[in-house]
Order: C-alpha cells, then sequence, then structure tokens
C-alpha cells in the first residue's frame, strides 16, 4: 500500500496559501480544546436538550475556525468541488460506505468481534434510531467539523513533512482514537477510507460527503438494512 500511495501527488495546495504558523496552529487548537471540554460538560441533559451541546460546539468551532485568516486560507483549496465531476470520487464515496457496512454486518451475522451487548441488542431488535436532533448533530455537524480538523488541517500539514503512508496512517489512528466505543475497528476503519478519499480526490468535500453517510446509518437506517 505504502508504493501505491506514495505515486500520487499531496493534496494540492499554493505555496502562499499553504503555511500556518505554529504559533496560530496552537492558539487554534487549544481555543478549541478548552472551551470545547467545557462545552462538553454544560448540564443539558435529557431529551428537550438532545443535539443541543452539539450545535453549540459546531457554532463554536466554526466561529473561531472562520476567524483565522490563515486557517481560512489554508482549507479553502481543500473545498474542492470538482472532484465530483470525476467518477473515482464517487467510487471511493461508495467504498468507504460499503466495506465497513460488510464487515459491520458479517461481525453481527457471526457473532464475533463486536460487544456482545451490542450483538444482544441488535439480535432482539432493541436498539433505537436517534431523534432528528441527535441525526442532525451526528450526520450533518459533526463530519464537517471532523473533516476540517481531521482530512483538511492534520492531514494536510502531515503530507509535507512525512510520507503519505504514515501522514494517513497516523491521521486514521488519532481518528479512532477520539471515538471510543463499542465498533472501535469500524471507526478506526472509517477513518482510514476517509483519509485515502480525502488525498485521492485532493478535496475533503467528499470525505465529508462519506461520513454522513456513515454517520446517518448508524443513527437511523441501521434498523432497517
Amino acid at each position: 500500500m505504502q508504493n501505491s500511495l506514495s505515486t500520487n501527488e499531496p493534496i494540492a495546495l499554493k505555496e502562499e496559501e499553504s503555511a500556518i504558523r505554529f504559533k496560530t496552529l496552537c492558539i487554534y487548537l487549544i481555543l478549541l480544546a478548552v472551551p470545547g471540554f467545557f462545552i462538553n460538560k454544560l448540564p443539558l441533559e435529557g431529551a428537550e436538550y438532545e443535539g443541543v451541546k452539539g450545535l453549540i460546539w459546531f457554532t463554536y468551532f466554526m466561529v473561531v475556525t472562520l476567524c483565522y485568516k490563515e486557517i481560512r486560507t489554508f482549507i479553502s483549496p481543500l473545498l474542492n468541488v470538482k472532484a465530483f465531476k470525476k467518477p473515482g470520487t464517487w467510487l471511493w464515496i461508495v467504498l468507504t460506505f460499503m466495506l465497513p457496512y460488510t464487515l459491520l454486518h458479517l461481525c453481527l451475522y457471526f457473532e464475533v468481534i463486536l460487544d456482545k451487548y451490542f450483538i444482544f441488542y441488535f439480535n432482539n431488535h432493541m436498539m433505537h434510531a436517534g431523534s432528528w436532533r441527535q441525526t442532525i448533530d451526528v450526520a450533518i455537524l459533526t463530519p464537517i467539523s471532523e473533516e476540517i480538523v481531521f482530512r483538511g488541517i492534520l492531514l494536510t500539514l502531515l503530507l509535507r513533512i512525512i510520507k503519505p503512508f504514515w501522514a494517513i496512517t497516523i491521521t486514521s489512528l488519532l481518528f479512532g482514537l477520539i471515538h471510543p466505543s463499542d465498533i472501535w475497528m469500524f471507526t478506526v476503519l472509517a477513518g482510514f477510507l476517509l483519509t485515502i478519499t480525502a488525498y485521492k480526490t485532493k478535496s475533503i468535500l467528499p470525505a465529508m460527503m462519506a461520513h454522513s453517510l456513515w454517520n446517518l446509518y448508524m443513527v437511523q437506517l441501521f434498523l432497517y438494512f
């Protein structure tokens, strides 16, 4: 895999638009991490508040991101809509959804790898779809913010200092580490495929779309197919 990845050009950025000063990056990450921690601790519990934390976090994230000219300039070329004109882009989007989907259902069918409670709830039809608020948060807001951070900023910076194979691997593992769950292995696999999609298409928009489809499936469509 390393050889095939290294033959491609990194995500293209103009040299004058590609730099983020280390000081700016550190301040940006701190401004996201510290208030993000306190937003997560807000006492907003219960059905009436479901999805509110996600909306507050997303709003704050976008304000901070758009306020930094360096960050805006860095991300802007990665929002390449022209990538959707290429058939290969749609192939990567389909693969990014279908591979975790196939593996997940194989594990459910053979009752392996997955948490035993997850399998029990699935087999006994005890799983429920998310609310519309949760669905908006998970399937729309989360993919946008996570793709900007992981496939937009992190991957692109790593591609400038290390080989593509390692940049993709590190990005995928870090993505998996912040998503601890009963199906963590699928998160790592999805993270790897999302990173490959962004790398191959030279745009984070296809990864956003694939990410959104997978999250929508897990909170709504999982019960139906």
